[in-house]
């Protein structure tokens, strides 16, 4: 809902919400829909939407909040490793997609068995940490492959902004459990932080759209 005391705030985060629909309108537009990873962009956009549009449509108790995110956190999660594995060798992807069954039914069975309504901060840490060193691989490859044209590669465009996005997370829960109050950020700060970072991400998986 928008805040009469901080609207310029509350209708930036608005439009941040809406923001992952245009790479995804885009791709469909230029017929890009079967390449990888771009066709795993497409996916990941409408997701990072429906979850943003979930939170701003609907009044969810935090109960109800908790199971959304853990859900779509696992749908991310899982379209992004298939994304940035999909210029590695054979076999290190066939190495992660074990690696991916095994954590994926590990915390799909934690959760069934401790219920879907608690926190899940630890995990969230836990799967950003992952893909941050995946996307580190990744990012070595195409920069190994072809250094004069990291700039015309989607997936560098793609791991650039989602990279930013989670090491800017990474650091707010950092300094949130610092504990030392006077750095601690408040929600609205954090907030904000992380729909600016969205809003770098979406940006640059725009341009992965044109990088071809």
């Amino acid at each position: 809902m928008v805040n009469p005391g901080n609207t310029f705030t509350d209708y930036l985060l608005l439009g941040i919400t809406f923001l992952p629909l245009l790479p995804a309108l885009l791709i469909f537009v230029r017929k890009l829909y079967g390449q990888e990873p771009l066709n795993f962009l497409v996916v990941i956009c409408l997701l990072c939407f429906l979850r943003g549009i979930i939170g701003l449509a609907y009044p969810l108790t935090q109960v109800n909040q908790f199971i959304i995110n853990k859900i779509f956190t696992l749908l991310l999660f899982l379209f992004f490793v298939l994304a940035f594995r999909s210029n590695l060798n054979g076999k290190i992807r066939y190495g992660l997609s074990l690696l991916l069954t095994a954590l994926l039914s590990i915390l799909f069975t934690y959760w069934s068995l401790k219920g879907w309504d608690g926190s899940s901060q630890a995990t969230e840490i836990l799967l950003n940490s992952f893909l941050a060193v995946l996307i580190g691989i990744s990012l070595h490859a195409i920069l190994h492959n072809d250094e004069l044209g990291v700039f015309h590669s989607p997936l560098f465009w793609m791991e650039g902004g989602t990279l930013f996005y989670i090491l800017l997370s990474l650091m707010l829960e950092g300094v949130g459990n610092s504990g030392h109050p006077e750095v601690v950020p408040s929600d609205a700060e954090k907030r904000l932080f992380l729909g600016l970072a969205d809003l770098v991400r979406y940006l640059a998986y725009i341009a992965a759209v044109y990088a071809l």
